[in-house]
């Protein structure tokens, strides 16, 4: 026997004024509201590839050392000091290290 049950929750959330309808203004705010969450999750996974780019192999933060090596990739040339100073501007709890969290905040 199916449940029903989930089914029945998911069309109430969707029938937003309870007639018992879908009324095409739910149905577009609804498939808007996926696209939107489909646009997020795209934007996570790129900042996550650019995150890798940067990090220290397999060591899961940006160090200064490994920022100076990527900016060295795009023909920017800083020293590891001035790359330290770049990564305290956005090291919100002071390891001297970026975390993907705090790059995503640098990013956005």
């Amino acid at each position: 026997m199916i449940d029903c049950s989930i089914y029945e929750r998911i069309f109430k959330r969707f029938d937003e004024d309870g007639d018992g309808k879908l009324s095409p203004s739910e149905l577009r705010r609804c498939f808007v509201g996926w696209m939107e969450r489909e646009g997020e999750e795209r934007k996570m996974e790129e900042l996550r590839e650019a995150f890798r780019m940067y990090e220290m192999e397999g060591s899961g933060c940006i160090t200064a050392k490994s920022l100076k090596r990527m900016l060295s990739r795009l023909g920017e040339s800083r020293s590891v000091e001035e790359c330290g100073v770049m990564i305290g501007q956005f090291d919100v709890n002071g390891d001297g290290v970026l975390s993907f969290d705090e790059f995503k905040l640098m990013m956005l």
